[in-house]
């Protein structure tokens, strides 16, 4: 009698030994969280495998691969999101989510930070408000549609204008998104660009962005610029070839600072790249040592410095291990620079 084969896991099944593996990659990255918020992450990874094998939201979603190139590698950001974004109530808009990263996690870890999550795609979407749902994110906002159209988004949610007491995060059916002029009260930017919204930087302010594996890091930039204050900061998850981006960045925009991150056997190195509007440089302090191994949060009084690292003959990125080390970037990407002109 011919044997049956062993049924194959279902891509939707999460197990203690998944459990045990997030645990294992979050130390190694030397990432803490509250017993709370590692069960929420939990939770939220076994209802995005449901929805995953109805609505392909990220197409692999065998666990290993969920775990360690989405949960982890987005997990990765979090202490250096609080050395920059050290106060709280600093809001971050997260541009072009997908499935809510690494947007939703965030909202998970720092619970008092109000995250934005602007995503374009309907089923993406539906599955964001569920998620916000589920995990009572009450934090987190769903905003549908492009980053483009940020301001009139916001206005016309729902729990945005009730201050968030309860309500809805989904905007309302046949709301009127032209009923505010995204462009109306536009005046000077910071930059000087005249599609500036300096309504949202009082609805939102100041307003930081983040983005993983979004767009080029320049169009990221351009996106952004027009919504920035002084105080702004970008955020962009990057592999180590940041200077060609860095030559199509806007001349408004500088980029101050890249820290690398730490990584579960993904065989590339990743950096978060921190850019700013041009002029806004923390100033050098004398007193900093020369051999300074990462750059600086603002406000330190520190400037970047620049970082030192191997890097693989073939492929110009440093073998991947559980810590970063030191980045050395070509001159037109060196932190606190500007692109030649």
């Amino acid at each position: 009698m011919k044997r049956r084969a062993p049924a194959q896991r279902s891509d939707t099944t999460w197990t203690d030994a998944d459990t045990q593996r997030l645990q294992e990659g979050l130390q190694r990255l030397s990432v803490t969280l509250e017993e709370t918020a590692f069960v929420k992450v939990v939770q939220w990874a076994r209802l995005l495998k449901q929805w995953n094998r109805t609505f392909n939201l990220l197409g692999n979603s065998d666990s290993a691969h969920l775990i360690d190139e989405h949960l982890l590698d987005s997990l990765a950001i979090v202490p250096v999101l609080e050395r920059y974004l050290p106060q709280p109530e600093e809001a971050l808009v997260d541009v072009g989510t997908g499935a809510g990263f690494p947007g939703i996690l965030l909202a998970i870890v720092q619970p008092q930070r109000p995250i934005y999550l602007v995503e374009p795609v309907g089923k993406k979407v539906a599955f964001l408000r569920q998620s916000v749902l589920t995990l009572g994110l009450k934090n987190a906002t769903v905003l549908a549609g492009k980053i483009e159209d940020m301001e009139s988004l916001l206005r016309t949610d729902p729990a945005f204008r009730k201050g968030r007491d309860g309500a809805s995060s989904t905007p309302q059916p046949g709301a009127d998104a032209s009923a505010t002029d995204p462009t109306s009260s536009a005046s000077t930017s910071p930059s000087g660009k005249a599609n500036d919204h300096p309504a949202l930087r009082s609805l939102i302010s100041p307003p930081h962005f983040i983005c993983r594996a979004f767009t080029a890091l320049g169009r990221f930039a351009a996106l952004c610029e027009p919504y920035m204050s002084k105080d702004s900061l970008i955020f962009a998850m990057k592999s180590l070839r940041l200077s060609e981006e860095q030559q199509a960045l806007p001349d408004s925009i500088m980029l101050q600072a890249v820290e690398p991150l730490p990584t579960i056997d993904l065989g590339v190195q990743r950096n978060l790249a921190i850019l700013s509007l041009a002029g806004n440089t923390p100033a050098p302090d004398a007193a900093q040592p020369a051999a300074a191994t990462h750059p600086s949060p603002p406000g330190s009084g520190t400037a970047a410095s620049t970082l030192t690292q191997t890097t693989s003959p073939t492929t110009g990125d440093s073998p991947a291990t559980g810590t970063p080390s030191s980045t050395s970037l070509p001159p037109s990407a060196q932190p606190n620079r500007r692109r030649p002109q």
